[in-house]
């Protein structure tokens, strides 16, 4: 005889195989929205320059960019991202602090 809980079929004489199969399913859940709210990560600042991790989401891109605009602000200068890389979850964005004069030759 056999238990369709959750739309699979285990045997009855295994019932500590339902624990297992939803911990795995819970595990897997968690792991494929691990990249969904976390917010960007500074994860170098060297004078002028900043790298982040973020998300591959337009959300995250645009939270990074905001951040790096914020730190650069605060010696008056804009935050000009000058290069990046993604994969199919993960992206890495960098950004130089430049007076708005040199951001405006960087961008031309």
């Amino acid at each position: 005889m056999e238990d369709m809980r959750a739309g699979f079929a285990l045997p009855l004489s295994r019932p500590h195989a339902l624990p297992a199969v939803r911990r795995s399913l819970v595990v897997t859940a968690l792991l494929a929205c691990a990249g969904c709210s976390a917010p960007p990560l500074l994860v170098a600042q060297e004078t002028n320059y900043l790298t982040y991790e973020h998300a591959f989401t337009e959300a995250a891109a645009a939270d990074a960019r905001k951040d790096a605009g914020k730190l650069c602000a605060r010696t008056k200068l804009v935050a000009v991202r000058t290069s990046g890389a993604c994969t199919l979850t993960r992206c890495t964005t960098h950004f130089q602090c430049m007076s708005k004069e040199d951001a405006g030759k960087y961008r031309q």
